[in-house]
């Protein structure tokens, strides 16, 4: 069994690393709000009957491919009218209700992006060990073995990000919480969300019984006893209304409901059927598995953006797979390669010859430093892309 140290070691990793990630989200997303055009928030906000403010955040996450712009709007405005209703309102000032939607847009822009993808990739391996309950007599090693994954994805991936959500949402209770999370992870409407959710705690709380009574025939006592206690802790928190879960209650319901991979391979996204596109956030797009599927992607939001702001993204998303592929062990030369071949693949673009491409590409590194091959890089790739693919 998982010990209590080595849980609050990975929550610690995780903590830290959604700290991080936040920080950046936030300086990104204060910087890039100041050049938002006035005139395109000012038509989101007319339409939607929302602050200026609300509305020039929601044009980035809608711009980002995170989010609808209207339901950018709703989850905003929702979390403005929460405040209010606790007595504890965002005072109508422009530079206040800047803060708080770029606060706020900066959880919508992780919990709809970064979050969502990570979470869909854990639940396709947990969903692998969970076909042990099919089994008429189910092996005690594979319940354990379940049981170790759940508490581990549970409380050292999901709790710090609930914990996280508490601290940053004065006087938010776990119902508010699932509200605002369960759409991102389940795909539901919030009345179809709020409908099941006590449904799914019970299961929740019997599918911890089932693996208590698996993991009772285990011949080692002390190993059965371990479990038994732990469960009957959980399944204890979970049993009060919604709005009272405890966090740790709140990150084994969301899990729990987390929906699973169909057909018989756990490793197969739900959204993906072969030959086709899977769909996410109702985008069409590729099944995110290697760095071109994401540069793919990138590629085709840049087209939404103009100037400065285009540059800066398409950079940033060139350098994040130029990172990926060095990592891999490619060189810079190499990595070039790839990208070409795969840009001109997946854009149809028809180059007769991309070897010659490549060849001219590399042709530019002749008066640059070794030290500064990286940087170039991105900036030879940015300009093919600028050429072939967004000229157009």
């Amino acid at each position: 069994m998982l010990r209590d140290p080595d849980l609050e070691k990975m929550a610690v990793q995780s903590q830290h690393k959604l700290t991080q990630e936040f920080a950046e989200k936030h300086a990104n997303l204060r910087e890039r709000v100041r050049r938002v055009s006035v005139d395109a928030a000012r038509e989101i906000a007319e339409e939607m009957n929302c602050p200026l403010q609300v509305a020039e955040v929601a044009y980035l996450l809608d711009m980002d491919g995170i989010t609808t712009r209207r339901k950018a709007v709703r989850l905003l405005t929702a979390e403005l009218h929460r405040r209010e209703s606790i007595g504890d309102g965002v005072p109508n000032l422009p530079g206040n209700v800047q803060e708080f939607a770029v606060d706020e847009g900066r959880w919508i822009h992780y919990i709809y992006g970064s979050f969502t993808r990570e979470f869909e990739l854990k639940v396709r391996e947990l969903s692998n060990l969970e076909a042990v309950l099919d089994e008429d007599e189910p092996p005690v090693e594979k319940a354990i073995s379940l049981m170790n994954a759940r508490i581990k994805m549970a409380e050292a991936f999901l709790l710090p990000v609930v914990q996280t959500w508490f601290k940053d949402h004065i006087k938010g209770t776990s119902d508010d919480l699932l509200v605002f999370l369960g759409p991102a992870v389940t795909g539901w409407q919030e009345n179809t969300l709020r409908g099941k959710l006590r449904r799914m705690k019970k299961r929740n709380q019997a599918l911890f019984r089932k693996l208590t009574h698996i993991i009772s025939m285990a011949s080692d006592s002390m190993t059965m006893d371990l479990y038994t206690k732990r469960v009957d802790t959980i399944v204890q928190e979970l049993d009060v209304d919604i709005q009272d879960l405890t966090e740790r209650a709140v990150a084994h319901l969301i899990l729990h409901m987390a929906p699973r991979p169909t057909g018989a391979r756990g490793d197969r996204s739900r959204f993906v059927e072969v030959g086709m596109a899977s769909t996410r956030g109702n985008k069409t797009e590729p099944d995110m598995a290697s760095p071109f599927d994401f540069l793919e992607r990138d590629i085709r939001l840049a087209r939404r953006r103009k100037g400065i702001d285009r540059d800066e993204y398409i950079q940033e998303r060139i350098a994040r797979v130029l990172r990926v592929l060095k990592y891999q062990g490619n060189d810079v030369f190499s990595s070039i390669e790839q990208c070409v071949i795969e840009i001109n693949e997946r854009f149809k673009l028809n180059i007769a010859s991309v070897g010659d491409e490549v060849t001219i590409l590399k042709q530019e590194f002749s008066n640059s430093s070794p030290d500064d091959y990286d940087a170039f890089a991105v900036t030879i790739i940015h300009q093919f892309i600028d050429n072939q693919v967004l000229a157009e």
